[in-house]
């Protein structure tokens, strides 16, 4: 690893905890202008008011709305990104390394997904973008899944460890993915990569409760982390979760216990 991919690292991951905390912000091209994510201004504003390890966001909202933020929250910039319902199984490389470093941004995201046709194309550009941010000292953050055209179930926790493996393999320094249902199988996604693995927040459920007995279940199970999207910007309260998040990720509390902080500061 270079100098520059450590001092990255160094900003990304949480000096106590060793784990990361990431809010992604990603989600109109894919998804939609969902609901949370109306006023980026404003809903910005409020999840970095907990001061989350770092945010993920498209090259054009990073440059004209994260400044307030610089140095004090960590930049992941999102450089490709598949769409529902135009292009679901193909992540669209739409931003560069190049440009990561311009932003001063502490990572470069990728997303990919596997189990299908459409993924040769998809790996060829996850490798050119590895070679790309190893040169430039930038850590590489991948969101992985395997819901390609050909799979049949895309929580099954030998798909989930083919596609971070896929991930490490092409020198992923940071992988998210799905959670499987289990700590059991979810046991297997971990072993198989030798990377961090970090989960996404999606499958979880409509309660945060869901999210945060999720989380600490495979905090248990040695996860490195989580990039929440919907489950933070999407309460009424962004900021209480992001609180309640970082005291059971980096500070180990119980669920109970970050219920707790979410209700003291959900106002």
């Amino acid at each position: 690893m270079s100098i520059g991919k450590d001092i990255r690292m160094a900003r990304l991951l949480n000096q106590k905890s060793g784990r990361l905390l990431a809010i992604t912000m990603d989600h109109p091209i894919t998804r939609g202008v969902l609901p949370g994510l109306e006023n980026i201004r404003e809903v910005l504003k409020q999840v970095c008011a907990g001061a989350p390890d770092a945010v993920t966001l498209h090259k054009g909202i990073a440059r004209n709305w994260f400044q307030p933020y610089a140095g004090k929250v960590a930049l992941i910039m999102k450089s490709t990104s598949y769409s529902i319902p135009y292009h679901p199984y193909y992540d669209t490389q739409v931003a560069d390394v190049e440009e990561a470093v311009s932003l001063g941004a502490d990572a470069i995201s990728v997303g990919m997904i596997v189990g299908g046709p459409e993924q040769a194309t998809q790996l060829t550009q996850l490798g050119k973008i590895s070679k790309e941010a190893d040169i430039a000292g930038m850590p590489l953050v991948a969101h992985i899944y395997p819901k390609g055209s050909m799979v049949k179930d895309s929580l099954e926790a030998d798909r989930l460890a083919y596609a971070v493996r896929a991930g490490a393999e092409l020198g992923v320094d940071i992988i998210k993915t799905t959670w499987s249902g289990s700590a059991e199988s979810f046991q297997k996604v971990i072993e198989a990569c030798p990377a961090k693995v970090c989960l996404a927040g999606g499958a979880a459920g409509n309660e945060l409760v869901d999210y945060l007995t999720m989380t600490r279940i495979a905090l248990d199970i040695g996860l490195a982390g989580v990039t929440f999207g919907r489950s933070v910007w999407g309460d009424k309260y962004p900021t209480a979760v992001v609180l309640a998040l970082k005291a059971l990720i980096h500070d180990d509390v119980s669920v109970d216990e970050a219920l707790v902080v979410y209700q003291a500061n959900a106002k």
